[in-house]
């Protein structure tokens, strides 16, 4: 299953603070954890952003992933998960032709 989740850093974080919490989840190993539940992790960072925003897309069969992430990081992050969906363009654009047009 994919997940889209998304990471806003808490308005008075600062950079350190984001860095030492990243230097600790691969201190403690839980990236390799991390890795190992998942088919593929994507992270994308919006340019220029202050706070920082990071969306990461996410494949695993072990939604409780999201949970190490989001658990890890949360004191310093606010954070929100959803499933998603890979359609083109196309495929969206006649679903929606056939729901809306009838």
């Amino acid at each position: 299953m994919l997940y889209l989740s998304v990471f806003d850093a808490k308005e008075d974080v600062t950079i350190e603070e984001i860095n030492r919490e990243r230097e600790e989840w691969v201190r403690k190993g839980k990236s390799k954890v991390f890795e190992k539940m998942c088919k593929r992790i994507d992270r994308y960072e919006v340019a220029g952003s202050s706070p920082l925003k990071i969306f990461f897309i996410i494949d695993t069969e072990q939604p409780h992933a999201l949970n190490i992430l989001s658990h890890h990081f949360g004191g310093l992050w606010y954070s929100v998960s959803y499933p998603i969906i890979e359609r083109g363009i196309f495929e969206a654009l006649e679903e929606d032709r056939t729901i809306v047009a009838g």
